[in-house]
Order: C-alpha cells, then sequence, then structure tokens
C-alpha cells in the first residue's frame, strides 16, 4: 500500500514542469515571436503596396480610355465649377451615358487603400447601375453621398488625382494621382500618409507607377519640361485641380498647409 502511493507521487512529480522549464518555454516563444513578426509586418506592408498600386493603375487606364480613345471630358467638375474628386469618380464610371458599354470604371472601392486608417472604415455603393429592363445606365446616387466615403464628418478618398487635365500631356512625365499625404516639398507625411512618412506612390497618365521613397524628397518633370521639382504642384498648370476629397470640407489631416491636398491648384504655367 505504501509503495504504491509511492509510485503515484512520484509519478505526478515526473509530470509537472519546473521553472527552469517554463522560462525556457517563453524564451523559445519570445525568439520565434522576434523572428516572425517584423516578416508578417513586411508581408502585410508589400500587399498594400502592391493593392495601391494596382487601383492607382487601373483610374489611370479608365482615364486613358475615357479621355483618349472616346473623347470624354474629363474635367472633375460639379455644376458650381470646383474641383471635386467625386465628380471626377462620376465620370470614369460613365454617369450620364446611356449604354452599358459605357460602364468604365464604377467600382468605388478602387479609391479605397486597403491600409486607409480613414477611408478603410468607410462603406461605399456602386457609382452607376444597368438597368436591364429599359437597357440603360442610370446613376444610383450612393456615391458619393453625404453617408459615403466620410469620416468624422469629412469626406476624403484615399488618392488624390489631377482634375482637368489638358489634352496631349506627355503621358509619360505627367502625374495624374498620388498616395494621399504627399508635400509640397516632395516628402509624405507621417500623419497624412498612406504609410506615414516611409513614402508613396505616384501614377502617371500613361499608367506606370512610381515609389518615392520618404528618406528624400520626390523629383518630377516640371510642366515646362526643363527642370525637375519636388512640388507636384509645378508639373500641371493652374487651370489643373489637385483633388482628394470635397473641397467644401475639411478633413483632420489637412491641417499643415504644405500637404497637397483638397482645393490645390496647379502652379506650372498654361
Amino acid at each position: 500500500m505504501f509503495v504504491l502511493q509511492n509510485d503515484k507521487t512520484t509519478k505526478c512529480k515526473n509530470q509537472s514542469f519546473t521553472l527552469l522549464e517554463i522560462v525556457f518555454t517563453i524564451t523559445i516563444i519570445g525568439i520565434l515571436l522576434a523572428i516572425f513578426l517584423p516578416a508578417m509586418s513586411s508581408i502585410k506592408l508589400s500587399a498594400q503596396k502592391l493593392k495601391d498600386a494596382s487601383n492607382l493603375q487601373t483610374v489611370a487606364a479608365a482615364w486613358r480610355e475615357c479621355l483618349i480613345n472616346r473623347g470624354w471630358a474629363i474635367d472633375g467638375k460639379d455644376p458650381g465649377n470646383d474641383g471635386v474628386i467625386t465628380c471626377f469618380a462620376e465620370q470614369l464610371a460613365g454617369l450620364g451615358k446611356t449604354n452599358i458599354s459605357d460602364m468604365i470604371l464604377n467600382d468605388p472601392y478602387v479609391y479605397i487603400s486597403p491600409g486607409d486608417k480613414y477611408a478603410s472604415k468607410v462603406t461605399a455603393g456602386s457609382l452607376c447601375r444597368f438597368d436591364s429592363a429599359n437597357k440603360e445606365v442610370t446613376y444610383t446616387g450612393a456615391f458619393p453621398t453625404v453617408t459615403n466615403f466620410m469620416v468624422s464628418n469629412d469626406q476624403f478618398l484615399s488618392y488624390c488625382f489631377m482634375l482637368n487635365l489638358p489634352e496631349n500631356v506627355p503621358l509619360d512625365t505627367t502625374p495624374l494621382g498620388f498616395t494621399r499625404g504627399l508635400r509640397v516639398d516632395g516628402k509624405w507625411d507621417e500623419k497624412a500618409g498612406l504609410y506615414g512618412s516611409k513614402g508613396g506612390y505616384v501614377i502617371y497618365c500613361d499608367g506606370h507607377t512610381v515609389w518615392f521613397d520618404g528618406n528624400k524628397p520626390a523629383k518630377f518633370l516640371h510642366w515646362n519640361g526643363q527642370k525637375y521639382t519636388s512640388d507636384i504642384r509645378q508639373t500641371v498648370p493652374s487651370s489643373t485641380w489637385i483633388s482628394c476629397g470635397n473641397p467644401r470640407t475639411k478633413a483632420d489631416y489637412t491641417s499643415d498647409s504644405q500637404l497637397v491636398v483638397l482645393r490645390s491648384r496647379g502652379t506650372g504655367s498654361d
């Protein structure tokens, strides 16, 4: 009886963990986390960059299709004659057209970055809808409205675009858009940038994207084609709007006047 009890006690002791074993296990887990967490963060960042580049290229392809191949005026102007990015999106979608073939880009999620801490919280509907009964395209009114693309009473998108670019611009050197947060000094803002101050994308009219590292100012070809500049406003004439959202609202990332956002205009000579 005594021996049997002693065997059970010994067995229980053999099944327990020592303090040294617990500390060793926690140390191994910590080392593995230190190895894999940065890698996971890098993978997530790479995925976001791929998505942002793809979104910008999709908009650029739609812009070229509408402006060059179909002759549509893509000026982003609302009836009040202000440059509004949402009107730009509506025009690319085919607002006012009456044929299903005129629906070029009617996915509002193209204008939202998966890593955007502002716009990623927004729900959005379709810009246009094809009425199969009447065989025509109709504007649903679901985008953009006061309740869509809106966070904290401010209306804005993840990317900024040039509105009302002149015809026959040099496609390979003229920017069409860029990730939000670009400053006039050619760097990306820590607060407003989709990647903080790490950098950002610029999409050119011919559809190629360039990643600019935030460690040094970006350089763009001036509108006159004779010099380079870090101020992207100088790459387009003053008749061109540069917009990231509704110019009548004030998003919380626009407090710095050095950011290229909302009611900015081109400063290159016409």
